[in-house]
């Protein structure tokens, strides 16, 4: 698998630019802030490979795209 490293695309002020103003990423400290958990637990979620969240690893950094959030939450939805 090729992985890009983002130092090689975009400096570290354009990832944040990119996250601030042109998409809906949030890093994996926000994440675990709107789910109400720690950032230890989507870590070790992530390091098992048990995450139901797709993220991406860019420049050593975690994200998670918003759009992929709400459809991972509405996929593993449990009917009442």
């Amino acid at each position: 698998m090729t992985q890009i490293r983002a130092k090689q695309i975009l400096n570290d002020q354009e990832v944040n630019n990119f996250i601030e103003k042109e998409c809906k990423l949030l890093t994996s400290k926000q994440l675990a802030k709107v789910l109400n958990v720690s950032d230890g637990a989507l870590r070790k979620q992530r390091s098992n490979a048990r995450s139901i969240f797709p993220y991406a690893k860019i420049n050593g950094r975690i994200f998670y795209p918003t759009d992929a959030i709400v459809k991972a939450i509405h996929n593993n939805l449990v009917g009442a």
